[in-house]
């Protein structure tokens, strides 16, 4: 009987985020040669010594390498370590303080490691041009579209045609740009626009002065199976973010049959493979004309709900979890 390879995993991401996600189905598909421990520190995701408390937990265990489902590499690391770098955000849309981390704690770090896994291309050429990371270093493993996005067949129950927006509510998201575009948009005044979350005092400002109050409905927290039925009695689901490593509503709303109006920039084209309708995230007028297109052209809206099903089926977690395994163990 073959040995088990001992790997120690940084369960700490583990929790309802995208990171979640990710770490979730990674460990939903353990090969049958790996046994894995996990770290035991309670330290929070956000300390800034977190590298050398990974360092520390990996010096105590037996473990042949050591992996991380996101951007905390460890320090002083007397195994191999891969971890995923999924967006370099903080460098453009957090503090001073988190950018000189990112450069020089995580940057550096980064070039001890074993592997890099990043989500897209244009991540993995951020992460070569800004970071300076070796082209080989890094290896791209997209995220995946659960199976029950594409096999679902309920709807959100909604007297009104409504528009959908699923994220927080951080700068690169876009979101007074969507509600502005939303309020302009020559469409028929019975669609709502619904979007995840619960209102703050800035967006509820901006929606009175945009007069829309009637036709926003902010949803709460969006228990995960219920996403499914909020997608697919979407008549479109906006995303029209500033920049994204990814973007997995995108491929959730389409694997639900859903069409989407996303952004031309970052890594939203790659992602969406032609089969969104694609905008300038900085002009509201286009993001307005993109929302028109999707009430006014048929044919058009049609022709997105194929392209997106088709797209959506190119990405599964199965798969992202099958890479990643192969990465960590190669």
């Amino acid at each position: 009987m073959n040995r088990r390879k001992k790997i120690l995993v940084d369960s700490r991401w583990a929790g309802n985020t995208g990171i979640g996600r990710l770490y979730q189905e990674v460990m939903n598909y353990p090969p049958a040669e790996v046994s894995c421990e996990y770290v035991k520190s309670k330290m929070g995701l956000g300390s800034l010594l977190s590298p050398l408390m990974l360092g520390e937990e990996i010096k105590k265990s037996n473990a042949e390498v050591f992996y991380s489902p996101s951007f905390m590499p460890p320090a002083f690391s007397k195994v191999p370590f891969i971890f995923t770098v999924h967006d370099l955000m903080h460098l453009f849309y957090y503090s001073k303080l988190h950018k000189i981390y990112y450069e020089q704690v995580i940057a550096r770090l980064a070039q001890k490691a074993k592997k890099i896994i990043t989500v897209s291309h244009f991540s993995k050429s951020q992460l070569v041009e800004i970071l300076g990371i070796p082209d080989e270093l890094i290896r791209v493993i997209y995220n995946g579209v659960d199976d029950h996005f594409l096999k679902n067949e309920e709807e959100f129950v909604s007297i009104r045609p409504y528009f959908l927006y699923v994220g927080n509510r951080r700068t690169n998201k876009n979101v007074p740009a969507m509600l502005t575009a939303f309020a302009k948009a020559r469409i028929p005044n019975d669609f709502m626009f619904y979007l995840s979350g619960n209102e703050d005092p800035e967006l509820a400002i901006l929606i009175g002065s945009l007069g829309i109050q009637k036709r926003v409905r902010f949803l709460g927290f969006i228990e995960e199976v219920d996403l499914p039925k909020l997608y697919k009695g979407a008549h479109a689901t906006l995303f029209t973010s500033l920049m994204e490593g990814f973007g997995l509503p995108i491929i959730e709303s389409m694997a639900s049959g859903t069409p989407v109006l996303t952004s031309n920039t970052s890594s939203l084209p790659e992602i969406a493979g032609g089969a969104a309708l694609c905008v300038n995230p900085h002009e509201v007028g286009a993001i307005q004309s993109g929302i028109e297109k999707l009430v006014d052209d048929e044919d058009f809206y049609v022709e997105c709900i194929v392209k997106g099903l088709a797209r959506a089926r190119e990405f599964s977690w199965e798969k992202t979890a099958a890479e990643t395994w192969e990465t960590i163990l190669s």
